[in-house]
């Protein structure tokens, strides 16, 4: 959790270093949050609302583990800097490479909703940086300001549905492909 001294370690709040004189970060996470599709409807000063909340910037070295796939979920992680590997372990024993993230992408957004096991893996290509909303925050708007947590939701929402219609496509082309295959195979005697 957010409030447990271990996290808080090894993540800082960006409005903790802002606070400290690093006024550069917080105009550098505003802009990439506007980026985030889940905040890209926020005004001004509800950015500025998610830039206190969030945690932050924390560095990877090239090749580290970032989340592991069975991991429980705590938050979304936005990438402010470097490449990111996601990655599932498959059925099979073998690695499947599921996406590669750079500044701007975000990955993890199904920890703001639940607490599942992460369905992936994601690891550092180089070394890169990154910002975390966790849920707990998210919980916490929902209490406090919530319009606000609506709107994340909304956008939330519009991303996980957005991720599922390509999954879909991307499941139905290897569909037809097979059926192709299938055809093809039975029209030259290979399988009846």
């Amino acid at each position: 959790m957010p409030s447990d001294p271990l996290w808080r370690h090894v993540f800082r709040r960006l409005q903790e270093r802002v606070r400290s004189g690093r006024k550069k970060e917080e105009t550098a996470s505003r802009k990439l949050l506007q980026k985030v599709p889940i905040f890209q409807e926020l005004s001004g000063r509800e950015l500025h609302k998610i830039e206190e909340m969030l945690y932050g910037p924390r560095d990877w070295r090239a090749g580290e583990a970032i989340i592991n796939q069975g991991d429980p979920g705590m938050g979304m992680y936005i990438v402010a800097a470097g490449q990111i590997r996601i990655v599932q372990m498959g059925d099979d024993g073998f690695e499947k490479q599921l996406a590669t993230l750079t500044r701007g992408n975000f990955f993890g957004a199904q920890a703001l909703v639940d607490q599942s096991p992460r369905p992936a893996s994601a690891y550092a290509l180089q070394p890169c940086s990154l910002l975390v909303f966790c849920r707990p925050d998210l919980l916490e708007l929902i209490d406090t300001n919530l319009p606000l947590a609506l709107k994340i939701v909304e956008g939330l929402a519009q991303a996980i549905s957005t991720d599922l219609l390509e999954v879909i496509e991307k499941l139905s082309t290897q569909l037809r492909d097979s059926e192709r295959l299938l055809k093809g195979a039975r029209r030259a005697g290979s399988i009846q």
